[in-house]
C-alpha cells in the first residue's frame, strides 16, 4: 500500500518494506498516516445468502435464547450479529418498523438459499417475525444486513468487548434494554467474532479482535445539547455489562471517554 505519513513523505509500505508500519495500519484504524492505494486479495465471492429479520421487541429475551443457542452449530461461512433497536418515526422505514422497538437480527451466510434456510430455520422460528429480508442476494448487496444509514448524524457510541455471552449476561441485557427498562438508546449490537475473524494471518497485524467472541457496539442519536443524558444511558449499558467485559477493545469503535482508556487500548 502506499502511505502518506505525518512528516509529508509518501511511502510504499509492505510487510516486508516497512513491517512495523504495515503492523500498525491494518488494525489501528486512522492513527498512522493516510492510505492513497492498497493492493488486497479478494475472494470468488459472487452471491451470499443473508439480510435481516426483524422482531418485536417484546420477544427479545426468547430471540437472545435462540441466538445463543445457535452460535455454536454455525460454522466459518456464517456470520451474524443482532441489533436492539429503537427506530425513528420516519417515512423511509415501512410501517411495521416505524417508530417500533424492534430486534433485528442479521445473518450472512456463504452458501446458497437451501442451505441457508435450513441454517437459519431455528432463528426464524424464534418469534414470529415482522420482516424477513434474509434470502440469496448478490454481493454488491452486502449492505443489506446490516442496513446502517448512509448520511451523517449527530450520535454518541460506545463499546465493549465481552469474553462470554452466558445465560445470565443475556438476562442482563434485558433488563438493561428491553421493554420497560427505559433504554433510550437508538441501537445496542451484539456481533458475534470467533470463527474466521480468529485466523492468524500471513503477516502480524494489530487486527485486536482475534480470541475474542463478542463485540458490544450501542450509540444514541442526538445534538450536544443532549450530551449529558446520553451519554449515561450508554453509561449505564457498558457498566451493567462489565462483569463480562474484556481486558482488550476493538480500536474501530473506540470512542473518547478517557484518555486512559485510549491508552490502554492502544
Amino acid at each position: 500500500m502506499n502511505v502518506v505519513t505525518a512528516d509529508g513523505e509518501t511511502r510504499r509500505v509492505t510487510p516486508r518494506s516497512e513491517p512495523d508500519l504495515f503492523w500498525a495500519l491494518l488494525g489501528g484504524k486512522g492513527n498512522f498516516g493516510v492510505v492513497t492505494e492498497i493492493e488486497f486479495e479478494v475472494f470468488p465471492v459472487t452471491r451470499f445468502y443473508g439480510g435481516g429479520l426483524f422482531f418485536a421487541g417484546e420477544h427479545l429475551a426468547q430471540v437472545l435464547d435462540a441466538w445463543r443457542a445457535w452460535l455454536p452449530t454455525v460454522g466459518e461461512e456464517t456470520t451474524s450479529s443482532l441489533g436492539i433497536q429503537r427506530l425513528p418515526d420516519v417515512p423511509v422505514l415501512p410501517e411495521p418498523l416505524r417508530g417500533a422497538f424492534v430486534i433485528h437480527l442479521r445473518i450472512g451466510h456463504l452458501s446458497w438459499a437451501a442451505e441457508g434456510a435450513e441454517l437459519i430455520a431455528p432463528l426464524r422460528e424464534s418469534a414470529p417475525v415482522l420482516i424477513d429480508l434474509v434470502e440469496e442476494k448478490s454481493f454488491t448487496s452486502i449492505g443489506e444486513i446490516h442496513m446502517d444509514p448512509v448520511d451523517p448524524m449527530p450520535y454518541f457510541d460506545r463499546s465493549l468487548c465481552l469474553t462470554e455471552f452466558s445465560e445470565k449476561t443475556a438476562q442482563t441485557l434485558v433488563e438493561l434494554t428491553g421493554a420497560g427498562s427505559g433504554c433510550a438508546l437508538a441501537t445496542v449490537e451484539i456481533r458475534a467474532l470467533g470463527g474466521a475473524f480468529d485466523m492468524e494471518a500471513e503477516f502480524p497485524n494489530a487486527v485486536p479482535s482475534r480470541g475474542l467472541p463478542y463485540v458490544v457496539f450501542a450509540f444514541a442519536v442526538g445534538a450536544s445539547d443532549q450530551a449529558e443524558t446520553l451519554r449515561a444511558d450508554l453509561a449505564r449499558l457498558v457498566d451493567g455489562l462489565a462483569p463480562w467485559a474484556a481486558e482488550r477493545g476493538m480500536i474501530n469503535f473506540l470512542c473518547v471517554v478517557a484518555a486512559s482508556r485510549v491508552r490502554h487500548v492502544f
